[in-house]
């Protein structure tokens, strides 16, 4: 009520609901998501945390930064005629590269997101209302192309929603559309959303790795520096020594704080029913105070260190030089090239490279080989490449990065290289070169 009170005073009330996670007040004027948003939510079997990214073409790098970040997607394609459509357009020409439910699909799995619940929303606003049909084709065409840019199928899941008035969101007592909940009902027999969601296979964590933790925000509070990020390999606890990379700098961590979902029922975001396991749980976290390990989002407080130092996209380390990831300009990859490619990319071709949180100019300064999807027959030293295949190359950067091969660290081995606001290729680093 306070949410959609507010968007109604400055002629937004459609967008009440987005407000959850669209918290600033540009995002909220324009009525798009422009940064990424940070929730925790609590369902029946899983602690989430849930990354709002903007879907907008111009704010894709925002986008990049968060699904680096994913373990697994919620992709959200509306169902009404012309929406739908335009979202998944595959591009004709040089001036229009096609929807953005493509882009971000290819991204998605790009930067390592293997596993999709695909919400088909307004459903209730389709022609006919929760028509049948209209699901079904929805549903093929995403499916396929899913398919085509190495999904599994058994890893995908499909469902019916309307996020406006919460049919099929989950199994409440309370229900705004009883009409419409009954209409989905003679056809629909599958999971909500929610139960989709705890349908999901949790990610294999490098939790015996050696420490990586990237930085994405950077405060300094007196003698202390203050940072947010996520552990993506390894753990961390107070009292640690570290290594914070490019720079070099040592450093002390004085706090650890996770990321925590709601606490049951303290909190909308909270969707678990109480249960008798409430106590045990609570001292399980209570073991895990000061303490975060890979996949959870946290907050560190360092000391001995300069806060003009840190920055976004550093990487906290294991301080043995043994246990630390290389900092290097050159590394040779596997691209995979966009569907639909303006300029074809030849040797020499300047690229704006994406790697979790950070942006830097890059150069494509060898071209090794090429081949198109599902040909097998390679091609050595192309002269170009063009749409729809994959090569291997070399890059070299216009500074030094924390980088990794994408077998030793997934989040320091994936990247995205975009060109004049388009991106062109999603890559994996095979080998780092001194």
């Amino acid at each position: 009520q306070k949410y959609q009170k507010a968007a109604t005073s400055i002629g937004k009330s459609s967008f009440a609901l987005a407000w959850f996670t669209d918290e600033d007040d540009s995002e909220r004027e324009r009525g798009v998501t422009i940064d990424i948003g940070t929730k925790f939510a609590k369902t029946e079997k899983f602690d989430f945390t849930i990354l709002d990214a903007p879907g907008h073409k111009d704010f894709i790098p925002n986008m990049i930064s968060g699904t680096a970040s994913a373990d697994c997607g919620l992709l959200v394609v509306a169902a009404t005629t012309g929406e739908f459509e335009a979202g998944f357009a595959r591009g004709g020409d040089a001036s229009y590269s096609g929807g953005q439910t493509r882009e971000h699909i290819v991204l998605s799995r790009g930067l390592g997101v293997t596993q999709f619940v695909v919400a088909v929303n307004k459903l209730d606003a389709a022609e006919p209302a929760w028509c049948q049909e209209r699901f079904e084709h929805i549903k093929s065409m995403v499916l396929d192309f899913l398919k085509q840019n190495g999904f599994k199928e058994a890893r995908i899941t499909f469902i019916p929603v309307s996020g406006l008035t919460g049919v099929n969101i989950s199994n409440s007592d309370k229900v705004e559309d009883e009409v419409g909940w009954k209409s989905l009902k003679k056809w629909y027999k599958g999971p909500t959303l929610l139960e989709a969601l705890d349908g999901f296979s949790p990610a294999k964590r490098g939790y015996e790795k050696p420490l990586r933790a990237i930085v994405t925000d950077v405060s300094s509070e007196g003698k202390h520096v203050n940072v947010r990020g996520r552990v993506v390999q390894g753990f961390i606890q107070s009292g640690d020594n570290v290594v914070v990379l490019p720079v070099g700098d040592d450093a002390n961590i004085v706090r650890v704080e996770r990321g925590k979902a709601a606490q049951e029922g303290s909190s909308p975001y909270s969707f678990a029913s109480p249960s008798p396991t409430t106590s045990s749980s609570t001292s399980n976290e209570a073991q895990l105070d000061g303490i975060a390990l890979a996949g959870d989002t946290v907050e560190l407080t360092l000391a001995n260190i300069d806060s003009a130092r840190l920055m976004t996209g550093c990487v906290i380390c294991h301080p043995h030089p043994s246990l630390r990831p290389q900092v290097e300009q050159r590394f040779e990859a596997r691209i995979s090239i966009m569907e639909r490619l303006a300029v074809p990319i030849i040797r020499g071709s300047s690229v704006l490279l994406h790697m979790h949180s950070i942006d830097v100019p890059a150069v494509l300064n060898k071209l090794i080989s090429s081949e198109k999807r599902g040909d097998g027959k390679p091609r050595q030293n192309p002269r170009v490449l063009t749409g729809g295949v994959t090569a291997t190359v070399e890059i070299t950067l216009s500074e030094r990065l924390v980088i990794e091969e994408s077998n030793e660290c997934k989040a320091l081995g994936r990247f995205v290289l975009r060109r004049g606001g388009d991106t062109i290729a999603v890559g994996l680093i095979d080998k780092v070169l001194s």
